[in-house]
């Protein structure tokens, strides 16, 4: 195609590469942004298979609204050619940052493994199997930010397009039961992903062969050997991860990729100094069941070894009580039973347990309870910004999500329960001054001051596992506050109700967003940097 070109309003600039389909990247004349247009060419366009197979990567591709999961803006038809329109991505595929960093720090490789865990895993939820898990199709930015590209392939429940030698994927990352011609479940991406951690732990395949022949013959007669993982120091609960998620037998392998990503964030954020993690119970989703057959006594079983290792060193979570629940309104985290001191004064309380959201609610979790009220979206709402967290609402807003979501906003005692832990901390980290742990005004880094991920800064988590309680977005509480003659002052207001509002935000510094400091707000008020999370009762 000669270029510049145009399609529909999409001015092609430069071309970047394909076959059966073609990848430019290109402009949006009516908003002015760059973006990657990605058409079938003239010849593919003629197959009714590959049309059909390009429209469900397109739906697919459009409907899955994750971080680390490239954003699809757009789909159309220009004369009998489709084309898909997507989010313009810089930096390199994971293939080329492995080869361009061979000394890669270990926690770094981690962080990269667990980002597109957690992206394969909102691709699960979301009842897609992905079937092409490999280095070329995750993208990695200069901040090692991931994004998980290419639903060429891709699985529905519904829809199943077969064509021999395409949905097999790279031969060196196939499931055993995708050669077999078994039928395809989630279990292949969690095998896929189980091969690709090795390789971005060792930087070598984990299938050493040339032909396709010898590569199915290993993947389903032999185990992958674990001797270069060791050779290359790498701990043995990693190496854990790999041999549980590569099993050749489903049954026996890794049952969720949400209990991949709990393993590899455990050892990220309790194993600091890089030594064998120690076993971690796997999360629960919340669903009015446990779980059913072998897997409830075996959750069970793990649930009853005693008490679960939160914070440095302590045990936070009740026994018989997990100490995480994944839920479609936001997972939460365990707030245990017992007594610890709140406000300044570090006066004694107790308090039952409950669970509090290990993150702010965010923009595609409040968009969801907007779209099933018929709700107007708050002001200024950002569209393809999943994961950040949400802003411009009113206590009235989040107590309606919190209903809906079966759920509730923390009282001010639970929210700084929750962020200080039993020994009255100033920090969620500890009483220590550490702006670089938090989105905070006086954070070192100027790449933050701004609204990120509600599940960003997880070295700042707190005690029970809760991130971004200070900085961010301020939180509101469920209690009600009297305004000081500042406040009223400041928002220029006459109401009767004003609720305490907890933790600070990024426009705040570090030393105005102590745990204990509270903030009274009007009833009325929203604004940019105001969010929430949710509580519920044990």
């Amino acid at each position: 195609m000669r270029l510049p070109a145009r399609i529909s309003k999409y001015e092609l600039e430069h071309y970047l590469g394909g076959g059966m389909s073609e990848v430019y990247r290109a402009r949006d004349t009516v908003l002015g942004r760059t973006v990657a247009v990605k058409l079938l060419t003239a010849q593919a366009a003629q197959n009714e298979e590959t049309r059909a197979r390009f429209l469900l990567e397109a739906k697919v591709s459009s409907s899955v609204v994750h971080e680390n999961i490239i954003t699809t803006y757009d789909y159309g038809e220009e004369d009998g050619i489709p084309f898909l329109v997507l989010e313009y991505l810089t930096g390199q595929t994971l293939k080329d940052a492995l080869a361009a960093e061979p000394e890669m720090k270990l926690k770094k490789r981690v962080s990269i493994a667990l980002q597109i865990a957690r992206a394969l895993e909102y691709v699960h939820s979301r009842k897609f199997v992905h079937r092409d898990v490999k280095p070329d199709n995750i993208h990695i930015d200069a901040q090692s930010r991931v994004k998980l590209m290419d639903f060429g392939i891709v699985k529905t429940e519904d829809v199943t397009l077969t064509q021999v030698g395409f949905a097999l994927g790279t031969p060196h990352y196939v499931a055993p039961e995708l050669i077999q011609g078994l039928p395809v479940t989630a279990l292949v991406d969690v095998y896929s992903f189980g091969v690709l951690l090795y390789e971005v732990l060792t930087g070598q395949r984990a299938i050493q062969a040339d032909t396709v022949e010898r590569i199915f013959f290993l993947i389903l007669h032999e185990p992958i050997s674990m001797e270069p993982m060791t050779s290359a120091g790498i701990p043995e609960a990693l190496q854990a991860i790999v041999r549980e998620s590569t099993e050749r037998d489903p049954a026996k392998r890794t049952q969720s990729m949400g209990e991949v990503a709990a393993a590899l964030e455990d050892w990220m954020y309790e194993n600091p100094t890089q030594k064998a993690a120690l076993p971690v119970p796997r999360r629960v989703r919340l669903d009015g069941r446990m779980l059913g057959g072998a897997v409830a006594v075996a959750a069970l079983c793990m649930l009853g070894l005693g008490y679960f290792l939160i914070n440095i060193g302590k045990a936070e979570a009740e026994l018989g009580e997990p100490r995480r629940i994944e839920d479609p309104a936001g997972d939460m985290v365990l707030v245990p039973e017992g007594e610890f001191r709140f406000g300044p004064e570090g006066k004694l309380v107790r308090l039952p347990a409950f669970y509090i959201d290990m993150g702010e609610v965010t923009n595609e979790e409040y968009e969801g309870f907007c779209r099933a009220n018929k709700r107007p979206l708050p002001k200024d709402f950002p569209q393809g910004q999943p994961g950040i967290s949400v802003v411009n609402v009113t206590i009235t807003d989040a107590e309606a999500f919190a209903t809906w979501a079966k759920k509730r906003l923390p009282t001010e005692m639970e929210w700084e329960r929750a962020a200080r832990g039993s020994d009255g901390r100033r920090y969620p980290w500890g009483h220590d001054s550490k702006p670089q742990w938090a989105n905070v005004e006086d954070n070192p880094d100027d790449s933050w001051h701004h609204l990120v991920s509600a599940d960003a800064f997880r070295n700042g988590r707190s005690p029970v596992g809760a991130l971004q309680m200070i900085g961010n977005v301020k939180e509101f509480t469920a209690d009600r506050t009297t305004p000081t003659a500042l406040a009223i002052r400041s928002y220029a207001v006459d109401e009767a109700a004003w609720y305490a509002v907890k933790g600070g935000s990024f426009k705040s510094r570090l030393a105005e967003s102590v745990a204990y400091a509270v903030e009274p707000v009007p009833a009325s008020y929203s604004g940019p940097d105001l969010g929430f999370r949710c509580a519920r009762d044990k």
